[in-house]
């Protein structure tokens, strides 16, 4: 055979063997990428529907006798993953459930779209015989800024003489009596507020945007409504706002009025942080419902069903202040208002991302002195209740 026959079918031979080898480790390159996509996907993706953060323990885990879905129940601190609170009771799942609270898909609209109609406001309230006088004050105030609005008044145990006096005219106004009978019985004890965390999500879950104010608070400003949208459109639209905001303040941090068996419960990173941060009264609030508000109501409102979260063994209303009101303990806890803000504190560290009161000092006024709601006479020593 020529030499030059057999060099070129030579190299011919070897530009086969390499173009074979060639697609040979394409090929290979496109397995090893598409094997190691798989894996990463495998390792770190998760079903939208999932409630299950992978590093809690499964001992926290609550089953759905209804629909089959396991919760988490117990807390995590937002700030330490390793700092887990003890478990709620899992015969709550079904409450939650109905709330909303659990399985909540949303869709849930950007913030923004909270603070553009102020027609969208949902107003709320709740009262009892014993506050129906300064609520009817209030009440009268808010009517006058705002005639048409939604109003939604909760009444605690209210008879039928007061229900009486209630608007009759008023087409835009709704009575409902709290049905305490689908909770824990503890929940009829009104000086422990587990009352308004409750009522709070029954609201949430009918209307998405409600403004809750407690009965003795009495409006100033009319066109309050339109000056937080404003501030809040050109301040409070980034991810580390809250969308639920306090609009009153008060004089001491978190710590003077927090009862440390709710740290049991709910625990949190920095005892220092509690000293440093004033504490924002619950009296007032403006509530989306957003992602975020579902979670911090998630907890509040399983605090509150839970007998020894909201009202922890030796916890008493009534507050024994020190000249230092931030760093001194007080020997009293706050109920309700204690656990909402230790909630926003441990997510936000910052009562300025859910406190909005510095140019609201005067939006709002005590009415009356603020008499506890009353659930047997030997609490009625109680004569007033400072926030």
């Amino acid at each position: 055979m020529d030499s030059r026959l057999r060099r070129y079918r030579l190299v011919q031979y070897l530009w086969k063997v390499q173009k074979k080898r060639q697609l040979i480790s394409v090929f290979f390159i496109f397995f090893l990428l598409f094997f190691l996509s798989y894996l990463f996907l495998l390792q770190f993706s998760k079903p939208c529907t999932s409630q299950l953060p992978p590093q809690i323990d499964p001992n926290c885990y609550c089953k759905s006798p209804k629909t089959g879905e396991v919760y988490n129940f117990c807390y995590v601190d937002p700030q330490n993953s390793t700092n887990i609170g003890r478990k709620f009771n899992c015969s709550f799942v079904e409450t939650m459930e109905d709330l909303k609270l659990l399985n909540n898909p949303g869709p849930f609209p950007p913030i923004s779209e909270f603070y553009k109609n102020q027609d969208d406001i949902v107003f709320a309230s709740i009262t009892s015989d014993d506050h129906y006088s300064v609520h009817a004050e209030t009440f009268a105030t808010l009517r006058s800024y705002y005639p048409t609005h939604k109003y939604i008044l909760y009444g605690l145990n209210m008879t039928q003489p007061y229900i009486d006096k209630l608007p009759k005219n008023d087409i835009n106004f709704e009575f409902r009596p709290f049905d305490t009978s689908r909770y824990p019985k503890d929940v009829e004890t009104w000086l422990h507020y587990r009352f308004k965390s409750i009522i709070l999500a029954e609201i949430l879950r009918d209307y998405e945007n409600v403004w809750y104010i407690d009965a003795h608070l009495e409006a100033l400003k009319p066109d309050f409504i339109k000056t937080f949208f404003e501030e809040a459109n050109s301040e409070r639209l980034t991810e580390d706002f809250s969308p639920v905001v306090s609009f009153i303040s008060t004089w001491h941090s978190n710590f003077a009025v927090l009862h440390p068996g709710l740290l049991d419960y709910l625990p949190t990173n920095s005892i220092q942080l509690l000293k440093e941060v004033y504490q924002v009264g619950s009296g007032a609030l403006h509530i989306p419902r957003t992602s975020k508000t579902i979670e911090i109501f998630k907890w509040f409102v399983l605090c509150a069903l839970e007998e020894k979260c909201m009202n922890p063994p030796g916890a008493q209303l009534h507050c024994r202040f020190g000249p230092n009101t931030m760093d001194d303990y007080a020997n009293c806890f706050r109920y309700d208002q204690s656990v909402l803000n230790l909630l926003l504190l441990n997510q936000y560290q910052d009562h300025q991302k859910y406190g909005f009161y510095q140019s609201f000092l005067n939006l709002f006024r005590f009415n009356r002195y603020h008499v506890p709601y009353k659930y047997s006479s030997k609490h009625r020593f109680f004569d007033r209740i400072d926030i």
